[in-house]
């Protein structure tokens, strides 16, 4: 397989940093604008599966909710990106998320592998499939449907 161009390369690591830091944030309508017109979240380990804007921006909006006192890290490493036949690009990373309360460290609460479908849409790297096994997590929402 060809390399994915230095740009769109640049470009599609900046799309991995702005989900997390609004997915940290619960910034919900950043969030949600990660995803193609038709993209679709699957959480493999917790059995959750959203699509569609609005159904984006609720998910994350319950997730803020579900923690209001503490604070939300992402880590994303060994991005591997991979420019497939179709000009869409195979992303594939590690996960650690940790959660902490203001004024401690951290710890640990998620840990997993994303392999991603990741398509420009208008112009932009949109995530059209994100698919995340959890080895170990503590992610919960009190209300899973979709």
């Amino acid at each position: 397989m060809p390399n994915v161009p230095a740009q769109d390369y640049v470009e599609i690591l900046n799309l991995y940093a702005e989900y997390n830091l609004a997915s940290d944030a619960g910034d919900s309508e950043v969030y949600a604008s990660c995803f193609s017109s038709d993209g679709l979240l699957e959480l493999v380990t917790p059995g959750i599966t959203v699509s569609g804007h609005e159904n984006f921006v609720a998910f994350k909006n319950r997730d803020k909710a579900g923690r209001p006192h503490i604070y939300r890290r992402h880590w994303n490493g060994s991005i591997h990106l991979e420019l497939l036949d179709d000009g869409a690009v195979r992303g594939r990373a590690y996960l650690l998320a940790f959660n902490g309360t203001p004024g401690d460290l951290p710890i640990i609460a998620d840990c997993g592998v994303y392999e991603d479908r990741i398509v420009k849409e208008n112009g932009a790297w949109k995530f059209a499939h994100r698919y995340l096994v959890m080895d170990g997590t503590t992610f919960a929402l009190k209300d899973k449907a979709e």
